[in-house]
C-alpha cells in the first residue's frame, strides 16, 4: 500500500514507453487500462489513510531523510491527484477519436501524467525543478505538434522564458541548500522556523516566487500564456488550462507552507487582482476564440491568487476550491471551442453564427461552462467564488475589487456569447468522443456547484454550508451584474474599436518579457525590505 506513490509515477511512463515502442493501433487502448489502474490505486490509497488527515511520506532507497527521494501526500496533494487523473480522463476521452493511432501523442500525453503526478507528491525542492523542466518540454512539443509556424514560434516563447524563470528557481534553490543543508521541504521548514527572517531565506523566497510567478501566469510575467493556448491543439489548450499552469499555483502554496514568510501577502493580493483585470482588458479585446478563453484563463488565476494570497482562511479556502472549478470549467470551454473551430472553420467570434441552431449539445456545454466562470448559482464557480467574497469581506474596498473582476468576466463572456445566435450553415460533424468528454465536464459543473459540501469535507475537512445555492439575493445580484454588464459592452465596449484594436495588436517582445521578470523580482525584494 505504502508504494502506491510510486505506481501513481510509474504506471503512466511505463505505458507511454510501451506505446511508443510497439505503436500498433490495438495496443494503444492500453492506455485506457492504465488509467483505470491509477484510478482505482488512488481511490484505495485516499480510502486507506483516510483521507490524508495526516500527512504519508516515503522515503525512497533506504538513505537518511535529509538526504534521500521522499515523496509526501496530505489532503492538498490528492486532491491534486484525483483532480490530474480527472482531467487526463476528459482529455483523452476527447482527443482519442483523432490520436487513436498516434502514438507519438499518446506517449507525450502519457509520459506527462507520470511526471505530474511525481510533481505533486515530490518533497524534495531540487526533484521538484527536474520534473517542472520536464514538464515543461513535454508540453513544449504538445504546443507545436501541428507544426505550423505560429505553434513553433508560441512554443517555442513558453520553453525559453519559462526556463529564464526556472534559473531564478535554481539561484533560490543555492541560497536556501547554503543556509540548512538539505533539499527536504519538511526539514527546509523546520529549520526556517529556527533562524527566523534571514536575509539569505528571504532572497531564496523571493527568487523561487519569481520562477513561480512565471509558471502560475501571475502580472506581469504571463506573456506566454495566451500564445502557448491559442497555438496549442484544443485537447493541449485544455490541458494546460485546466491543470498545467495550476502546478505553479500548487507549487506557490507549497513553498509559502515551506518558508511561512508573510512578507509579501500583501502583494501578491494586489497582483492577483492586477493580473485578473489585466486579463479581462486584453480578453475583451479578442475576436479569436481561443484567445479570449486564454486571458481568461489569466484571470481566474488572478482571482484564484487573490484568495491563496493570504495562506488561510476562507479566501484561502475558496482559492482552493477554485482552482478546481476552473480546472473543469475552463477545460470544458477550450474543448467547446476547439470543436466549434472544427466545425466552423474560423477563431473569429464575429464570423461564428447560429453555434445553438448547428450544435445544441454542443452549445448547452459551452453555455454551461460560461455559467460556472461568470458565477451563476448552482455552478462550480459560484461557489467558489462566493468562498473568496466571504473572506474578503471584512475588507470593503477588496471585495470591490472581486466585484469589478467577476463584472469583467460577465462582459466579456456576453461578447463570446454572440456565436450562437444567427444564422450560419455548416456542415453538420458529429464527434461522440468529443461530447461526452464535454459531458463529463458539464456535469461536473454542476455536481461541484450542488454538492459541494460533502466534497469539501470529505477532501478538505472544511463546511462550506454558509454559502446558500438557493437564494433570491445571489440571483439577484448575478443578474444585475449581467445587466450591468450587457451595458457596458453595447456601449462603451462596442464603440470604442480602435482602442480595442490597439489592446488586440499590443506585442510585447521576448526582451520586454525578461525585463518585466527582472522588475518583478525587484518589486518583491523592495517590497520584503522597506
Amino acid at each position: 500500500m505504502k508504494f502506491i506513490p510510486i505506481y501513481l509515477i510509474f504506471i503512466p511512463i511505463v505505458t507511454a514507453m510501451f506505446v511508443y515502442v510497439l505503436h500498433k493501433r490495438y495496443f494503444n487502448y492500453i492506455i485506457f487500462l492504465s488509467q483505470l489502474m491509477i484510478t482505482y490505486f488512488s481511490i484505495k490509497y485516499y480510502m486507506f489513510y483516510n483521507g490524508f488527515i495526516n500527512r504519508h511520506v516515503l522515503v525512497l532507497g533506504g538513505w537518511n531523510e535529509i538526504i534521500s527521494i521522499t515523496l509526501r501526500n496530505d489532503q492538498l496533494s490528492i486532491s491534486f491527484i484525483f483532480l490530474s487523473i480527472f482531467i487526463w480522463w476528459s482529455v483523452i476521452i476527447y482527443s482519442w477519436e483523432k490520436r487513436k493511432t498516434d502514438f507519438k501523442f499518446l506517449f507525450f500525453l502519457l509520459f506527462l501524467e507520470g511526471t505530474f503526478l511525481g510533481f505533486i507528491q515530490t518533497n524534495d525542492i531540487f526533484n521538484m525543478f527536474v520534473l517542472i523542466e520536464i514538464t515543461t518540454i513535454i508540453s513544449t512539443i504538445l504546443i507545436i505538434y501541428k507544426k505550423d509556424g505560429y505553434s513553433v514560434r508560441a512554443g517555442l516563447y513558453y520553453l525559453l522564458f519559462n526556463s529564464v524563470g526556472m534559473i531564478f528557481y535554481l539561484i533560490g534553490l543555492i541560497f536556501i541548500y547554503v543556509v540548512t543543508g538539505t533539499l527536504n521541504m519538511d526539514i527546509i521548514s523546520e529549520k526556517i522556523n529556527y533562524l527566523g527572517e534571514n536575509s539569505v531565506v528571504i532572497l531564496s523566497y523571493i527568487f523561487i516566487m519569481a520562477a513561480i510567478g512565471v509558471k502560475s501566469a501571475f502580472f506581469p510575467v504571463y506573456n506566454w500564456l495566451p500564445k502557448a493556448h491559442g497555438a496549442a491543439p484544443a485537447s493541449i489548450s485544455a490541458l494546460l488550462s485546466g491543470l498545467l499552469v495550476k502546478s505553479g499555483v500548487y507549487a506557490f502554496i507549497r513553498f509559502n507552507q515551506v518558508y511561512n514568510i508573510n512578507l509579501l501577502y500583501d502583494l501578491f493580493f494586489i497582483l492577483g487582482f492586477i493580473t485578473a483585470i489585466s486579463g479581462i482588458i486584453f480578453a475583451l479585446s479578442q475576436k479569436d476564440i481561443k484567445q479570449i478563453l486564454a486571458f481568461h484563463t489569466i484571470s481566474q488565476i488572478g482571482i484564484i491568487l487573490m484568495g491563496i494570497s493570504s495562506m488561510s482562511g476562507k479566501a484561502y479556502m475558496g482559492g482552493i476550491m477554485h482552482i478546481f472549478n476552473h480546472s473543469m470549467f475552463k477545460s470544458l470551454l477550450f474543448m467547446g471551442a476547439g470543436y466549434i473551430i472544427n466545425v466552423y472553420g474560423t477563431r473569429r467570434v464575429t464570423e461564428i453564427r447560429g453555434v445553438f441552431k448547428n450544435m445544441p449539445l454542443v452549445s448547452i456545454f459551452m453555455i454551461i461552462g460560461m455559467l460556472s466562470i461568470t458565477g451563476a448559482p448552482f455552478f462550480n464557480g459560484f461557489v467558489s467564488k462566493t468562498v473568496i467574497k466571504y473572506g474578503l469581506k471584512p475588507n470593503t474596498i477588496k471585495t470591490i475589487m472581486l466585484y469589478i473582476i467577476n463584472l469583467g468576466t460577465s462582459i466579456s463572456f456576453i461578447k463570446m456569447s454572440q456565436i450562437f445566435f444567427g444564422e450560419f450553415k455548416v456542415q453538420k460533424i458529429r464527434s461522440y468522443n468529443n461530447e461526452v468528454a464535454m459531458l463529463i465536464l458539464s456535469m461536473m459543473c454542476i455536481i461541484l456547484g450542488n454538492f459541494y459540501i460533502p466534497l469539501t469535507k470529505g477532501f478538505f475537512g472544511v463546511d462550506f454550508s454558509f454559502v446558500k445555492v438557493v437564494s433570491l439575493m445571489n440571483w439577484l445580484n448575478y443578474i444585475i451584474a449581467l445587466g450591468i454588464g450587457y451595458l457596458i459592452y453595447k456601449w462603451i465596449i462596442e464603440k470604442d474599436y480602435n482602442i480595442m484594436k490597439k489592446i488586440r495588436h499590443l506585442n510585447i517582445s521576448f526582451g520586454t518579457t525578461n525585463f518585466m521578470l527582472v522588475v518583478f523580482i525587484f518589486i518583491m525584494i523592495i517590497w520584503s525590505y522597506v
